[in-house]
């Protein structure tokens, strides 16, 4: 929860004028980093967690000696910084325990500063997308802006659904790939184990479930990715337009009379909406005609305005919004992968490959530790437990 916080806050802070300029995948993954590490170290560090100790639960509530209940096996205390502390009767078990939670949180801080690189992009292109519409409900009033936000929400579902496509297509293919050396699967090392230390002394090392709901950070990162796919689909939309207003006009001396007036418009979109602040230009004479002493004219007076507007997506847009959304999605996913200041740049199927590949990894050394976790539980705690006699006394 450390961490999500900390992007939520800084999700805040990328959406501020000139918050990007350091770039946000460096800037998401050093607050992520930081979140995580100091989490990590703190709830490893005893003294304190000691302090932040609450009460032992359960224990024997039939049972009173020396004005306390005494604790039973599967007794444990809660750190408020999260986690419990359990029991364990040898030094071996409790020192395999600590190198899993130790593993497992150093891997938790690199995929932290990964995912954050990553999620940069995606972070920017929902800040843009908000601005954009900022932008338009300021310029062209709420229609405007919410014509534009359905419109990327539009593509950006087609583009997330296309986005899960890939990824069932990957978890399909993984689950059929060995893992070398193991009874496994590649998806297996991919979705990961439950390293809670709780469970794995009492039931062993277990696979992550299927269907497991996504974390916050993947959610803001598949959002922000299609809000990407969504503002490309549906682009800059905004354009201007100039109107000319005439007015004929015949003067003798100081007698003027005006005849009809004709407007002409330049560059109009129909039922386009317009633009809050036309700028119209002071109306001047064109003389086309005057005697030679200048008291005869005939003419026109000249007004020019300018103005934007925003060409509002239709209902028969959808179509062909929803294929652009469609060909980008392929193009983001396809394209050569690179980078920038803000993070990743295209080739979305091949970082989400080396993604993959991480984690499997990380999972696979992670299994080493666990297993010896279990090892341990099996000689060294079981052991450590027959060892210990209880006598009976008086209190």
């Amino acid at each position: 929860m450390q961490v999500w916080s900390l992007e939520l806050f800084l999700l805040w802070e990328l959406l501020q004028p000139g918050a990007l300029a350091i770039g946000a995948g460096a800037t998401i993954a050093a607050f992520a980093a930081g979140g995580a590490a100091v989490g990590g170290l703190a709830a490893l560090v005893p003294s304190i967690c000691g302090m932040l100790l609450k009460d032992w639960t359960p224990y024997d509530n039939n049972v009173l000696t020396a004005k306390k209940h005494p604790l039973l096996e599967n007794s444990q205390i809660p750190c408020r910084f999260g986690g419990n502390v359990i029991i364990l009767y040898s030094e071996k078990a409790a020192n395999e325990m600590t190198d899993v939670i130790i593993g497992d949180t150093a891997i938790g801080v690199v995929g932290t500063i990964a995912f954050g690189y990553i999620m940069g992009p995606a972070m920017k292109a929902l800040g843009a997308a908000a601005g954009t519409a900022h932008a338009l409900y300021s310029t062209f009033g709420l229609s405007a802006a919410r014509n534009y936000l359905i419109g990327v929400g539009g593509a950006g579902v087609v583009a997330y659904s296309g986005n899960e496509i890939v990824n069932k297509g990957k978890e399909l293919l993984y689950d059929h790939i060995p893992f070398p050396g193991t009874e496994r699967s590649y998806g297996d090392y991919v979705k990961g184990f439950d390293t809670d230390v709780e469970k794995l002394k009492d039931v062993g090392l277990q696979k992550q479930p299927d269907g497991q709901p996504k974390s916050g950070t993947d959610l803001a990162n598949d959002a922000g990715a299609a809000s990407d796919m969504g503002q490309k689909t549906v682009g800059d939309r905004t354009s201007s337009y100039e109107q000319q207003r005439t007015t004929r006009f015949v003067r003798l001396d100081d007698i003027v009379e005006t005849g009809s007036t004709n407007t002409a418009t330049y560059g109009r979109i129909p039922n386009s909406i317009e633009g809050r602040a036309p700028i119209i230009q002071p109306e001047r004479p064109v003389v086309v005609n005057q005697d030679y002493g200048g008291r005869y004219q005939e003419g026109y007076w000249a007004q020019t305005t300018n103005n934007s507007q925003y060409d509002r997506l239709r209902t028969s847009d959808a179509l062909r919004t929803s294929g652009g959304a469609i060909v980008n999605f392929g193009k983001d996913q396809l394209s050569r992968p690179g980078f920038d200041k803000d993070g990743t740049k295209g080739g979305g199927l091949y970082f989400g490959l080396v993604q993959d590949m991480g984690k499997a990894i990380s999972n696979f050394l992670l299994e080493g530790q666990a297993k010896d976790v279990l090892e341990a539980m099996q000689n060294e705690e079981a052991a450590a437990r027959k060892s210990i006699t209880v006598i009976a006394g008086k209190d």
